[in-house]
């Protein structure tokens, strides 16, 4: 009921659901609302019918808008931009968000968005500049059997099983990198293998290592520059 000594301004409207009022209903920037959805449409100057109000939808604050599709009844076009946390209630469709972002992204395969997630069990390490995966260092890897000469990585166990040989240790090691070697033929005090340094020194001398122990083992741990590889 109006109050008394005023006459209500009522709209085109209507209180059937999802009702949309048709462009032949409307002129030109006149106003129409559905009661039963909450929905304020108008006519738009190419005749077109367009919701410019709805009371579902989505939550938060859009400070400009832009590219495709709609929220809480309204069409974007361009770019969304949110100045905090753009939350939604509702449904965001036709819009990829992906291309309007700036920055990164979570990622989608399940890793940390720091690194690629590597070999299945590495763990994240810094190397004091950047995250990298790298081998748990939390007691000895698996053995690894090797019986030809060739360049090891760290964080491996390598069980000589041949004399005669040469285990290279890795190039441009890190802080705290290691490679355990072992004896695994019984025989190196009479057919002895080398672990070469590859660049770096080990036990500050710039002079490979020549493993003459039988059934020996050894955990070579890089400390820096000078030191090398610790034994």
């Amino acid at each position: 009921m109006a109050e008394t000594g005023f006459t209500p301004i009522q709209l085109y409207r209507t209180a059937t659901g999802s009702a949309v009022p048709s462009a032949s209903k409307l002129v030109d920037g006149e106003l129409a609302i559905n009661t039963n959805d909450g929905k304020l449409f108008f006519k738009n100057s190419s005749g077109a019918v367009t919701v410019i109000a709805s009371t579902g939808g989505s939550t938060g604050t859009v400070s400009s808008v832009g590219g495709t599709g709609t929220v809480n009844g309204i069409t974007l076009t361009g770019t969304v931009t949110s100045t905090g946390n753009l939350t939604l209630g509702g449904t965001l469709s036709g819009v990829n968000l992906t291309s309007q972002v700036t920055g990164t992204l979570p990622p989608a395969n399940g890793g940390t968005g720091l690194t690629a997630p590597g070999t299945s069990g590495n763990v994240l390490k810094s190397n004091g500049s950047a995250w990298i995966s790298a081998a748990e260092a939390a007691g000895y890897p698996a053995p690894t059997l090797i019986g030809v000469s060739g360049t090891v990585a760290s964080a491996t166990f390598q069980v000589a099983t041949a004399g005669s040989i040469t285990i290279t240790l890795p190039a441009s090691p890190s802080a705290g990198d290691y490679v355990v070697v072992k004896d695994g033929t019984g025989a190196a005090a009479t057919t002895n293998f080398t672990v070469a340094r590859n660049g770096s020194n080990i036990a500050a001398s710039a002079t490979d290592l020549t493993f003459d122990k039988n059934f020996a083992e050894i955990v070579m741990t890089y400390i820096d520059g000078t030191i090398g590889w610790s034994v």
